[in-house]
């Protein structure tokens, strides 16, 4: 199994991009939300027709400009790949993001989401993409397990509090080949993630993610 590291959000501010790439990545993560007919990169949440952008006990002015999807996929080019977390719920995203990857020429790359659903439709349009359904709590595993039960998924992101040796073990052996957990900013952290069974960390700790590609060469 190969060591995946992730840098977490970095693709939501393209200096934080750059830095990822030269850290040696192998993915930095965008938030992509389709939202008035654009794709948009961000973690923050829209407040419906108030202009602000929140996110748990944060507020950003909403009128200011946003980063959108073609601007990161063009920062990235030549540097290293995306893994996109796609959020939000709209029905058109999809499709929306298909469209608009494949005008760019984009198709080695990740994709990942609690909203399974996203990836199906997806998947028959970007057969070389890593699928990374993501499985946040106990609840949604046990929703997950019939998915399993098909042995069709290869790659799952899972929440580090629903991360256990037999959780693992179980995805394992359902043939699931890349698990990954977010969260991991430290290197005990990563070592405790390592130690379950996990071949991959998404962390926003660069200096981590460059020392743990460091004891890889």
């Amino acid at each position: 199994m190969a060591l995946l590291l992730i840098a977490h959000r970095a693709g939501n501010d393209l200096k934080l991009l750059a830095e990822a790439f030269a850290a040696g990545v192998d993915y930095a993560e965008a938030d992509v939300w389709l939202h008035r007919k654009r794709l948009e990169v961000r973690h923050n949440k829209t407040l419906g027709p108030i202009p602000v952008l929140w996110d748990r006990w944060s507020l950003r002015p909403g009128w200011k400009r946003r980063l959108v999807l073609s601007e990161v996929v063009r920062a990235a080019s030549g540097r290293g790949k995306l893994y996109l977390d796609l959020k939000g719920g709209e029905e058109a995203l999809p499709a929306a993001l298909a469209s608009e990857l494949k005008l760019m020429g984009v198709s080695d790359l990740a994709f990942s989401s609690p909203l399974w659903w996203y990836l199906d439709e997806l998947k028959p349009e970007f057969p070389a993409a890593v699928l990374f359904y993501t499985v946040s709590s106990l609840e949604r595993l046990e929703e997950f397990r019939p998915r399993l039960a098909k042995r069709e998924i290869s790659a799952v992101a899972i929440k580090s509090e629903v991360v256990s040796k037999d959780v693992i073990g179980e995805l394992r052996d359902a043939g699931v080949e890349d698990i990954t957990t977010w969260g991991v900013d430290t290197r005990e952290d990563a070592q405790a993630a390592f130690a379950s069974g996990l071949n991959g960390v998404n962390s926003k700790n660069l200096e981590l993610l460059a020392e743990l590609k460091a004891g890889l060469s």
